[in-house]
């Protein structure tokens, strides 16, 4: 009856279309925002290494959009993964001056990026109106 269409609330499991383009765009602004603070805060940092730490902060958020913005889903999945894993070993290993992360922005990339796949990869509804 109408009621029932009225307080229908479909598989609370599944994301509906608009669904999932909002949790994208919500995870999109909020990390972007947190990175954009993040980088506002670096005051004593050489240039070539602020460009460098630009040019790699750039490829991970490239990577993170992709993997959500693509057919190909697992291939630029795997790719996001492998990144990050670079960006975490070259952290790791800054004492060769590669890459020198400010506090907390590589593991803000890694959380987004994370969220990103797990969005991704969660079930969808078929019908927007249905489910």
């Amino acid at each position: 009856m109408m009621l029932d269409k009225l307080f229908k609330i479909g598989n609370p499991f599944k994301l509906t279309q608009r669904e999932y383009e909002a949790t994208i765009n919500a995870l999109n602004i909020f990390f972007g925002a947190i990175i954009g603070v993040s980088l506002g805060n670096i005051t004593e940092i050489p240039m070539d290494e602020y460009v460098v730490l630009l040019v790699v902060i750039a490829a991970l958020v490239s990577s993170i959009l992709l993997a959500t913005y693509t057919h190909r889903r697992i291939w630029n999945s795997i790719m996001l993964v492998g990144f990050l894993l670079i960006a975490w070993y070259l952290e790791s290993d800054s004492s060769d001056g590669l890459v020198d992360f400010p506090d907390r922005v590589l593991p803000t990339l890694t959380v987004w990026g994370a969220l990103a796949i797990l969005t991704e990869f969660s079930e969808r509804a078929e019908n927007p109106r249905s489910d």
